[in-house]
C-alpha cells in the first residue's frame, strides 16, 4: 500500500469542553489533568456497568432463542476439532455467527448448562466493548465531556439490557466489541507516523471477527468513511481504495447473511409487508429509536407492528417521512458545518439502516438489540451538545449551566436505575414474558412462550389458558397447538394429544418434533402401523434427533423386530448419550435375549445418567432378580443330574 501523507493529529484538550467554532473563549483552567479524569471515566465506566448489570449475573436461560443456541443445541456440545469446525460450516437461527458459537461452545465444555458463567461472560464483554467506546471517542474528539457522554451512555442505556442481560444476546456484545476495536485501528492507520500498515492489518482482522461475530457489522467502511469527514481527510483515489478490501468482505458476508436468513424462512420474495408500506414502517423504526434513547420507557423484548401489515395506512404514518426529512433539513441548514453532529447522525444512520425493516427479517418493526451499535451516534451527539453548552453559549447564562448538567445528571440516574430494574425483568421466561403481556396484551407469542415455560415447570393447568389465549389472538401458529398436544399426553389424554399435534403439522408441515410427537401418541394407542410412518418423517427432517431412534426403535421392540430395535436404539444413543430411555430400551432387548450382564450395565447407565429415575430401578431390580431365578433353577438342575448321574462329564 502507498505512503500517504501523515495528519496532523489534534492535542489533547484539557477541559471537560471545548471552544465553539468561530468563537473567542478564555482558557478554563482545568480542575484536573486530562489523563487523571480519563481515568476517572474509565473507573466510571466499569465500576457502573458492573453494579447496574450485577442482577443478570443471577438470571437463568429464557425459552426464546436460547434452547436453540444453548440448553438444546447439540453443536455447542462438541469440544472436538470436527466440532469446531462444524460451527464454521453452519447455520444457527438464519445466522452466521461462528465466532459467537464458538465463545457459547466454550463455556458450555467449562461450565455445562449452568447459566452464571454464560452470563458472566457477556457482562465482562459489554464492558470492554465500553471501554473500547470510551478510548475510540477520546482518540477521536480529544474532548473528556464527550468521551464520558459516550463511554457512560453506552454502559447504563436501558435499550442495550437485551443484549447483554440475554444469553443470546452475545452475538450483540462480541461483534461491537471487535467492530470498536477496528475503528480504533483505523484511527491509528490514518493518524500514525509510521508501521500505518500494521493498523491497517489490524483494522482488517478485527472487521473480519466482527463479522463472524454478527454479520450486520457489513456496515463498518461507512463507519471509516465518516472517520475520514471528521479527520478532514481529503477525499482522493487512495482514501477510497483502501476501503475496497473493507468492502469485500462487507458483500461476501452480506450475502452469506441473507443465505442464512433464508435457510430459515426470515427472509422471502414474498414478505406479508408491501414494499410501499415498508417505507412508512421504516420511518417510523427510524424516529422510534430517537425517541427510545431519549426516553426508554415501556421497554418490551418483541415490539409487533403498530397496525396489521396489509392494513390500510392511517394519516399519521404518511407524516413519519416527512419528520426525517425536516430533520434532515434541520441539520444542513444549520448544523452542517458542525461535525460533531453530521459525524454522529450519519453513523446513527448508516447503522441502523439494515435494521428498520426496508428487507423485513421477522416480524418485529423494532428490536432493542439493534440500538447496541448505532447508539453511539446519537450518544456522540448528546455529549457534543452538552461540551458546547458548557463551553459558554452566547444564548445561556452562567445560571443555565449548572440547571443543564442537573438535568444530566437526573437523565443519567434514570438510565441507571431503569436499565437495573430491567436485568430483573430477564430474569427467566416467566418474568419475562409476564412483563412483555403486560405491555403488550395482543401479543399471541407471549402467551404462548408464557404457557411452554410453565409446562416445562409441570404448571399444565396454569399453562393451558395461556395456551389457549395465544390461539384466540393469532394468527394461526403451529406452536400452541404443540404444547398443547404435551400437556394432554401428560396428562395421558393421548387421543387429545393427537388431534393438537395434527392441527400443528397442517400449520407447519416441516416441524420435525411434531411428527416424533404424533406418532408417540399413536404408539400409545397401539397403532403402530399408524405410527411408523410419523418416526420416518421425523427423522427425514431432523436425522440427529435421538428421541426419534428411542420411539421407533421401541416400536420396532414391540413388533419383534429386534435387529431393527437394536439399530434405532444404538443411534439414540449416539446421538444423545445423556437420555435415559434408549439405555433402558435396550436393556430390555438384551434381558429378553438373556444376556443380563449386557441388560444390567444399560440399567446401570441410566442410573448414572438419572438417579432418581425409577423406571431404570424397577428394570434393573426385575433383571437382577429373572437372572438369579435362572440360576438358581440351573443349580437345582445341575444337582439332580450329578444325583442320579454321578459319573456325568459335565462340559467346561
Amino acid at each position: 500500500m502507498a505512503k500517504k501523507k501523515n495528519l496532523k493529529k489534534a492535542a489533547p484538550v484539557e477541559t471537560l469542553s471545548r471552544p465553539m467554532p468561530g468563537k473567542k473563549n478564555k482558557p478554563v483552567k482545568p480542575l484536573l489533568p486530562s489523563k487523571t479524569v480519563l481515568i476517572l471515566i474509565f473507573t466510571a465506566v466499569v465500576l457502573s456497568g458492573f453494579i447496574i448489570y450485577l442482577p443478570s449475573l443471577s438470571n437463568e436461560f429464557t425459552n426464546w432463542d436460547d434452547p436453540g443456541y444453548i440448553t438444546e443445541n447439540q453443536d455447542i456440545r462438541d469440544w472436538s476439532v470436527n466440532g469446531i469446525n462444524h460451527l464454521f460450516h453452519s447455520y444457527t437461527k438464519g445466522n452466521y455467527h461462528p465466532i459467537t458459537m464458538l465463545s457459547l461452545a466454550a463455556e458450555y465444555h467449562v461450565a455445562a448448562l449452568k447459566p452464571y458463567m454464560y452470563h458472566l461472560d457477556s457482562l465482562l464483554l459489554h464492558l470492554l466493548t465500553c471501554l473500547s467506546v470510551t478510548v475510540f471517542t477520546w482518540l477521536l474528539t480529544r474532548n473528556l465531556a464527550i468521551t464520558a457522554f459516550c463511554g457512560l451512555l453506552f454502559t447504563i442505556h436501558p435499550m442495550h439490557v437485551e443484549s447483554v442481560a440475554w444469553v443470546s444476546g452475545r452475538k450483540d456484545v462480541l461483534y461491537a466489541l471487535f467492530y470498536f476495536l477496528s475503528l480504533i485501528g483505523y484511527y491509528y492507520y490514518c493518524t500514525a507516523k509510521k508501521n500505518n500498515i500494521l493498523f491497517y492489518g489490524l483494522c482488517l482482522i478485527m472487521f473480519l471477527l466482527s463479522l463472524l461475530s454478527k454479520g450486520i457489522a457489513v456496515t463498518l467502511p461507512l463507519s471509516c468513511l465518516l472517520i475520514d469527514y471528521y479527520l478532514k481527510r481529503p477525499l482522493k483515489i487512495r482514501s477510497l481504495t483502501e476501503k475496497i478490501p473493507m468492502l469485500i468482505l462487507s458483500i461476501i458476508f452480506g450475502i452469506i447473511s441473507i443465505k442464512a436468513q433464508q435457510s430459515s424462512d426470515s427472509i422471502s420474495t414474498d414478505q406479508m409487508v408491501p414494499i410501499f408500506n415498508r417505507i412508512f414502517f421504516a420511518s417510523y423504526a427510524f424516529l422510534a429509536y430517537i425517541a427510545k434513547f431519549i426516553l426508554p420507557a415501556d421497554l418490551c423484548n418483541f415490539y409487533p407492528y403498530p397496525v396489521k401489515p396489509n392494513d390500510q395506512l392511517t394519516a399519521i404514518w404518511y407524516i413519519y417521512p416527512i419528520i426525517i426529512v425536516s430533520l434532515l433539513f434541520v441539520i444542513y441548514r444549520f448544523a452542517r458545518k458542525n461535525k460533531d453532529v453530521v459525524f454522529g447522525f450519519l453513523f446513527y444512520a448508516s447503522c441502523i439502516f439494515l435494521l428498520i425493516q426496508l428487507l423485513p427479517v421477522g416480524t418485529a418493526i423494532i428490536a432493542e438489540r439493534y440500538s447496541y451499535i448505532s447508539y453511539f451516534g446519537l450518544f456522540f451527539i448528546a455529549g457534543s451538545l452538552y461540551s458546547n453548552a458548557m463551553s459558554g453559549l452566547p444564548s445561556l447564562g452562567k445560571s443555565a449551566k449548572p440547571v443543564i448538567s442537573l438535568i444530566v445528571l437526573v437523565w443519567f440516574i434514570y438510565l441507571g436505575i431503569n436499565t437495573n430494574t430491567r436485568c430483573g425483568v430477564w430474569k427467566d421466561s416467566e418474568t419475562l414474558w409476564r412483563d412483555e403481556i403486560k405491555k403488550q396484551p395482543e401479543l399471541s407469542r407471549a402467551y404462548a412462550n408464557l404457557g411452554s415455560f410453565l409446562f416445562f415447570q409441570e404448571k399444565y393447568d396454569e399453562a393451558l389458558p395461556e395456551l389457549t389465549k395465544a390461539i384466540e389472538l393469532g394468527p394461526p401458529s403451529a406452536g400452541p397447538y404443540s404444547q398443547l398436544g404435551n400437556i394432554y399426553e401428560k396428562q395421558g389424554k393421548y387421543d387429545l394429544a393427537a388431534i393438537e399435534f395434527k392441527k400443528a403439522l397442517e400449520l407447519n408441515p416441516k416441524a420435525p418434533v411434531d411428527y416424533n410427537n404424533l406418532g408417540f401418541m399413536l404408539q400409545q394407542q397401539g397403532k403402530l402401523d399408524e405410527a411408523l410412518p410419523y418416526f420416518n418423517k421425523q427423522i427425514e427432517l431432523n436425522p440427529n434427533f435421538g428421541k426419534s431412534y428411542t420411539n421407533r426403535g421401541e416400536l420396532y421392540r414391540m413388533e419383534g423386530k429386534t435387529e431393527l430395535a437394536f439399530s434405532d436404539l444404538n443411534k439414540a444413543i449416539s446421538l444423545d448419550s445423556n437420555s435415559i430411555r434408549p439405555y433402558e430400551s435396550r436393556g430390555i432387548l438384551y434381558m429378553a435375549q438373556g444376556k443380563y450382564d449386557k441388560a444390567a450395565a444399560d440399567f446401570d447407565s441410566a442410573i448414572k445418567i438419572d438417579p432418581k429415575a425409577p423406571e431404570a430401578y424397577n428394570d434393573r431390580g426385575y433383571n437382577k432378580t429373572i437372572s438369579e431365578i435362572i440360576m438358581k433353577r440351573l443349580l437345582l438342575i445341575i444337582t439332580r443330574l450329578l444325583k442320579y448321574s454321578p459319573n456325568l462329564q459335565m462340559p467346561i
